[in-house]
């Protein structure tokens, strides 16, 4: 039996290495988009990118490489909130 779950653990983890919904966390465990763990990584990550680009001089390189950053951080925000909102529902 556990050769068995092995193989449905690798194979698991190679479907979610090549799925366009995954989200790579801190740790670098790979997590789908519609989870809570992604969900919380990211808020973790919008907060730390918002601070650091709040500390950058207005309109220079870096403001603008966080400005890009949190936009697509916002996006995986937004796509794990429907799925959070759907779960309390």
């Amino acid at each position: 039996m556990s050769k068995i779950r092995n193989l449905r653990d690798f194979v698991r983890s190679i479907i979610l290495e090549h799925s366009d919904d995954t989200h790579r966390c801190f740790d670098g465990s790979l997590v789908p988009i519609e989870s809570e763990t992604c969900y919380d990584d990211v808020c973790a990550r919008i907060e730390d990118a918002t601070e650091i680009r709040n500390s950058c001089p207005k309109r220079s390189d870096a403001r603008e490489h966080y400005n890009g950053v949190l936009k697509v951080l916002r996006r995986k925000h937004r796509k794990a909130k429907k799925f959070m909102d759907g779960m309390n529902i």
